[in-house]
C-alpha cells in the first residue's frame, strides 16, 4: 500500500483555515469551455447578451479545485467574441492560432447558441464537431421556438435528434419545432408583480417552475446531475413566451454523417442496448394572453426542457440540450431590454434570489456534466482529498490498516453524507461510479451498472442480486476510497500538501482511489460471501 504518512504534529491546536491550505492553484481542474454563437446573440450586457450567464454563473464552478476556462466565438462578428468569423473546422480567414483552433486538444466542451435560420453547417464543419464529439468532447446546444437556431444546430448528429429544430416543414426522420405566436405555441410565461399575463414577464424575478425526472438508486431518488444540489433538487428555469422543445429520440439507428458508418447513438461499451438520450425536466405551457403583445392564450400541455446523452457510457463525448437560448439571455436573468419599468431579472434590491442561485447552479451543472472522463475523475479525485480534511471527517475517520467490512460501510455512509452535504445526492452516486470505472481497462466494471442512471433497468438486470443493494454498493466504495486516503496520507493538510507539488501528483492521487476501491470490492465480496453462507444455513434449516 502507498504510505505517505509523515511524523506525528506535535501539539499543534492553532486555529486552521483548510480552504486556504488544501486549495492551491498549480492542482485545479481546468475546465476548457468554448461558447459559440450566431446572429443577435453576443457577449455583451445588452438584452440578448451572454455577459451575465459568463460573468455570474460561469465565473466559479462551485466545486473546489475546479476553474471554468471560457473562450467566445462568434460565426460573424459578436460583441465581446475572442474570435469571431468562426469556423468548427478552423478555415476562417485570417486561420485561427494554434491555441485557439477548434479540436480536443484546445477544448474540453462546446456550447451553441444559435439564432439564425440558415444556411445549415457545410460537411466539413459538422465533421469537425461529429469528430469532436466520438473524441469525448461534451456538447450543449439550444435554440428557441421554430427554426431559430437551425442552421448551426439542426444536423450535428445527437443534437439534431434531442430537439426540434425545423418549422414549418421537417424533412424525414425530424419533428417539427413549435411555433412563437399561436395558441399551439410553448409558453411558460408565469404572473410576477404585474396583473396578468405579460411577454416582459420572462423579465421579472418570477421564475417558471419545471418538473424533473428522478431515478431510483438503492433507497433514494435522485435527480439527473444536471439538476442536482446541496440539500435538493433545481426545480426552476426563467420563463418565456415561446420556447422551442426538446425530446428524446425514437430512431437509435442513425449513421452520424452521410457516408459515415460510425453510429449516432452505438451500444454502450462491453455490448447491451444503445444508449438514448434521456429526458431530464419538463415544462408546462400554460399561458393565459399576453396583454403587451397580443398573444392569445395556449392550449396548456407539457413539454421536454432538458434532454441529456451520456456518450460516456459509449466512448463518446455527452451531449445536452435545452428548449431555448431565453433561459440563459441577459434579458431573462437581470431584466436588461425590458421594455417595462424597474424590470431587474432576478434581482430584488440587487441581490440575487435563491431561485436564481438555483438556475445559476444549473448552468454549472451543464459545464461539470458534459466535461471528458478524465475530468470526472480529476473532480471527484479533488475533491474526495478535500473533504478528507473538512470537519467532521477529519477527527471521525482514523488510520485503520485492517479494516472490516462492517467498519468500511461505516466511512462509507460518513462520506455519503459530507458528499450529500457539500455537494448533492446524485453527486454521491456519480463518484461511487467513477471511482469504480476507475478499475475497468476496457470496459466499465460490472459493479457500475449497478450505479448509472442512464442505464436502461433491463441492463442493469442482468448484475442486480436482491443479496446486494445499491447502497450497499456505494457506501463500500466511497468508504474504501476514504479510508485509503486516511492510511496512506498526512492527519493534518500542512503536511498533507507537503506531498503534492509536482506533476506526478495525480498519480500518487490515482493510486490511494485505486487502492481504495479494491478495498471496497474486497467488502463487498466478503458481504456476499456471508450472506451466501447465512442463505445456505436457512436453506438447511427451513428445509427439515
Amino acid at each position: 500500500m502507498l504510505n505517505l504518512r509523515l511524523k506525528p504534529i506535535k501539539d499543534n491546536f492553532k486555529p486552521v483555515d483548510f480552504d486556504k491550505i488544501i486549495l492551491w492553484p498549480w492542482r485545479r481542474c481546468k475546465v476548457r469551455i468554448l461558447i459559440v454563437s450566431d446572429g443577435g446573440i453576443a457577449f455583451g450586457n445588452n438584452d440578448f447578451g451572454l455577459a451575465e450567464l459568463i460573468t455570474k454563473a460561469l465565473n466559479t464552478s462551485s466545486r473546489p479545485f475546479v476553474d471554468f476556462v471560457i473562450t467566445k466565438a462568434h460565426r460573424g462578428v459578436g460583441t465581446g467574441a475572442d474570435i469571431n468569423n468562426f469556423k468548427f473546422d478552423n478555415s476562417q480567414v485570417p486561420a485561427p492560432a494554434a491555441a485557439k483552433a477548434f479540436n480536443n486538444t484546445n477544448y474540453d466542451q462546446v456550447w451553441l447558441f444559435g439564432v439564425q435560420r440558415s444556411p445549415i453547417l457545410p460537411t466539413a464543419e459538422l465533421l469537425a464537431i461529429t469528430n469532436f464529439m466520438e473524441a469525448g468532447g461534451g456538447v450543449f446546444a439550444t435554440g428557441d421556438h421554430e427554426d431559430l437556431g437551425k442552421a448551426m444546430c439542426a444536423e450535428i448528429p445527437r443534437v439534431r435528434s434531442m430537439r426540434k429544430w425545423y418549422w414549418p416543414n421537417a424533412p424525414a426522420g425530424r419533428q417539427v419545432a413549435p411555433d412563437g405566436g399561436s395558441a399551439n405555441r410553448l409558453d411558460t410565461t408565469v404572473v410576477g408583480d404585474t396583473a396578468g399575463y405579460q411577454f416582459n414577464d420572462q423579465s421579472d424575478e418570477t421564475p417558471q417552475n419545471i418538473i424533473p425526472r428522478f431515478f431510483t438508486i438503492g433507497t433514494s431518488a435522485v435527480p439527473h446531475p444536471l439538476l442536482s444540489k446541496s440539500r435538493g433538487v433545481i426545480r426552476f428555469l426563467p420563463d418565456h413566451a415561446h420556447e422551442g422543445e426538446c425530446v428524446v429520440p425514437s430512431n437509435l439507428t442513425e449513421k452520424v454523417l452521410p457516408g459515415d458508418m460510425r453510429d449516432e447513438y452505438p451500444a454502450a461499451i462491453g455490448g447491451g442496448s444503445r444508449v438514448s438520450p434521456q429526458l431530464v425536466a419538463i415544462s408546462y405551457s400554460g399561458a393565459g394572453a399576453l396583454t403587451d403583445s397580443f398573444k392569445p392564450a395556449v392550449n396548456p400541455r407539457c413539454f421536454g426542457a432538458i434532454v441529456a446523452y451520456d456518450g460516456h457510457l459509449a466512448g463518446k463525448g455527452r451531449v445536452s440540450v435545452d428548449a431555448t437560448w431565453h433561459h440563459f439571455l441577459n434579458i431573462n436573468l437581470n431584466g436588461e431590454g425590458s421594455t417595462r419599468a424597474g424590470d431587474t431579472g432576478f434581482y430584488v434590491n440587487g441581490n440575487p434570489t435563491p431561485e436564481y442561485e438555483d438556475i445559476k447552479q444549473y448552468f454549472r451543472n451543464i459545464a461539470l456534466w458534459i466535461s471528458p472522463t478524465y475530468l470526472q475523475r480529476c473532480f471527484r479525485f479533488r475533491y474526495i482529498y478535500f473533504i478528507r480534511y473538512k470537519f467532521p471527517l477529519i477527527w471521525e475517520v482514523r488510520p485503520n490498516p485492517k479494516p472490516k467490512w462492517e467498519e468500511i460501510i461505516e466511512v462509507g455512509q460518513q462520506t455519503r453524507k459530507m458528499i450529500q452535504q457539500t455537494f448533492s445526492d446524485t453527486e454521491v452516486v456519480e463518484a461511487a461510479k467513477t471511482f469504480v470505472d476507475f478499475l475497468g481497462e476496457k470496459e466499465p466494471h460490472v459493479l457500475s451498472k449497478l450505479l448509472n442512471i442512464s442505464i436502461a433497468n433491463e441492463e442493469k438486470a442482468k448484475t442486480k442480486t436482491p443479496l446486494l443493494s445499491e447502497d450497499t454498493v456505494i457506501d463500500a466504495l466511497l468508504g474504501g476510497v476514504m479510508q485509503s486516503i486516511v492510511n496512506s496520507l498526512p492527519e493534518f493538510p500542512q503536511e498533507s500538501a507537503q506531498l503534492f507539488t509536482d506533476k506526478s501528483d495525480d498519480k500518487k492521487l490515482e493510486i490511494l482511489v485505486q487502492e481504495g476501491v479494491k478495498l471496497g470490492v474486497d467488502s463487498i465480496v466478503t458481504i456476499l460471501d456471508e450472506q451466501v453462507n447465512t442463505t445456505k444455513v436457512l436453506k438447511e434449516l427451513l428445509s427439515k
